[in-house]
């Protein structure tokens, strides 16, 4: 009698095609009974042309955010393939969709169903850890946290606006020729309005030539390379962008500065608001002080506000 012998390697590269064969099928068994318990239908329709990579998606996404265009070309989708349709990019197949149902049971009756942690690998060297890409019980101290800084007097305020948008029209030509990218303009007025309101001093930028705007650059770089590593999912390992490691540190020190100041006034706030100021001499709300005062880990208020803003 012969008996074959398998070498240690091979055993273990058939273990490994084993395991991987048992969860593709569990995984396919477990998705069919849910589509039968649902009545879900099928999304007939894709987005790709290239059905097995997604190559193309990664291309136009990529050029569409260079652009100012996602927006645009999202809408177009939805208009050329319906409320619901599939994407794929790389290693993930997803699905987009604008169909109020949907919509209702992810954020409202099947809540606890769906999640957000998927950002935090890609958004997590410039966020941290907050409201916008972790689940569950940390989800639920974030939104705990920032919730009462968001009730209607408070937001309603809009004094800092007005004197912002007086900087914003001090930029803009008079002569009726002059052509002028308010989309910039826009997007430096809007760092400027929620700095003001996080931090409680604004950064700036519609005051500030364009060497001196280090903080708005580097955030509007560190945005554009988390899409870029979100994308790439577990290839994100080959990608290195020195630039984008330097925006994330510049961006969450300068914040930094901003956390160790709301401490310091939440250290030595005095009891006097407890007792009711009229409108004209309330005292100005900072988001970050507010956050100080409900918490002593600074890390997580940094965090939340990176989120935030």
């Amino acid at each position: 009698m012969t008996y074959l012998a398998l070498s240690p390697r091979l055993l273990l590269v058939l273990f490994t095609f084993v395991a991987v064969a048992c969860l593709s099928i569990r995984k396919f068994l477990t998705h069919r009974q849910t589509v039968s318990a649902l009545g879900c239908k099928k999304v007939a329709k894709a987005a790709n042309k290239d059905p097995f990579w997604g190559i193309d998606t990664i291309f136009w996404a990529k050029n569409a955010y260079k652009d100012h265009k996602l927006l645009d070309r999202n809408t177009e989708l939805f208009h050329t393939l319906g409320n619901t349709f599939t994407t794929r990019q790389l290693h993930k197949y997803g699905i987009g969709t604008i169909e109020p149902e949907n919509i209702k049971t992810i954020l409202s009756l099947k809540f606890e169903d769906y999640g957000i942690s998927f950002r935090l690998e890609p958004f997590k060297a410039l966020l941290g850890k907050g409201i916008f890409d972790t689940d569950g019980d940390h989800w639920a101290a974030s939104r705990a946290l920032i919730r009462p800084s968001f009730t209607r007097d408070q937001i309603a305020d809009l004094t800092s606006l007005e004197s912002l948008i007086q900087d914003l029209f001090a930029l803009l030509p008079r002569d009726g020729k002059t052509v002028v990218d308010l989309q910039e303009l826009f997007f430096r007025y809007t760092i400027d309005s929620a700095t003001e309101f996080l931090f409680g001093e604004s950064v700036g930028t519609l005051k500030k030539a364009q060497s001196e705007r280090d903080f708005a650059h580097a955030f509007q770089y560190a945005q554009g390379a988390i899409i870029t590593r979100a994308m790439l999912g577990p290839l994100k390992v080959f990608y290195k962008d020195p630039k984008a490691d330097e925006s994330n540190r510049i961006c969450r020190e300068f914040v930094r500065q901003f956390v160790d100041e709301a401490f310091r006034a939440a250290d030595v706030k005095q009891e006097e608001t407890a007792k009711e100021e009229s409108d004209s001499n309330r005292q100005k709300h900072v988001f970050a002080q507010e956050l100080a005062s409900r918490t002593t880990d600074r890390t997580r208020v940094l965090d939340e506000l990176m989120n935030v803003l």
